[in-house]
């Protein structure tokens, strides 16, 4: 019976957090600490080395994430948006399988368009649009070199709005 009571427990935990208002770029602050000209990125990776012209473009105009970090977008061409995220102090190139799509209007489905939000003083990443298979607003924690889904919400909004 007590693990049973544990059980309900954890279940009525997750559904409540799931259920939970999404994350503000405040609940993950990051106090901006460069000083002087941002480091020049290292393209150690052939993935980095690829998008190196993108890189060294957005790399050289300092952070504007996660206190030291440039998150670096790039479209892919249709409708779709890569993300990088370049260590401003160090130039250490981070390339997460992080993609996000647009996905358009279809009878029965309203349109998801892509866009992101992020902030210099933020350790929160909001990408909106089709990542992996799941379609709305996912709500990642930069965190030790990598993105950690934090949130998700299976809702889209207007770009505008966004």
């Amino acid at each position: 019976m007590k693990a049973f009571l544990v059980g309900i427990v954890s279940v009525a935990s997750l559904v409540a957090a799931s259920a939970a208002a999404p994350p503000r770029l405040a609940d993950y602050p990051a106090q901006p600490t460069l000083k002087g000209k941002p480091a020049e990125p290292v393209l150690s990776t052939p993935r980095a080395r690829m998008f190196r012209t993108q890189l060294r473009r957005q790399a050289a105009m300092g952070p504007n994430f996660a206190g030291h970090f440039r998150l670096a977008l790039w479209g892919c061409g249709a409708g779709c948006g890569y993300v990088a995220v370049v260590d401003s102090l160090t130039g250490e190139v981070f390339m997460p399988e992080l993609t996000f799509d647009t996905v358009s209007a279809r009878p029965g489905r309203k349109a998801c368009p892509h866009s992101s939000d992020f902030e210099l003083t933020s350790e929160l990443f909001i990408a909106q649009g089709e990542v992996g298979d799941k379609v709305g607003r996912h709500y990642f924690h930069w965190k030790d070199g990598s993105f950690r889904l934090v949130h998700f919400e299976p809702t889209c909004v207007d770009s505008d709005d966004f």
